[in-house]
């Protein structure tokens, strides 16, 4: 059994929606080698997508602004 501290709690993320057909019904199937994109497969109709990663974009402005 699992115990987390007060100030720790177990968060799950929704998972992406379908870009096809709007479903949560998605399961992330794949990942780019340098993370910046999740293939996603839909569980209601059948789509295989490739989706940004968000992580990635919120790291991405960061890199960017260290460059001179």
């Amino acid at each position: 059994m699992v115990h987390y501290a007060p100030k720790f709690e177990a968060a799950q993320q929704p998972p992406p929606l379908c870009p096809k057909c709007g479903s949560h019904r998605t399961e992330v199937v794949g990942r780019s080698s340098n993370g910046d994109t999740l293939i996603l497969r839909c569980h209601a109709c059948g789509e295989r997508s490739r989706i940004s990663n968000a992580g990635a974009e919120e790291t991405a402005p960061a890199a960017a602004a260290t460059k001179p």
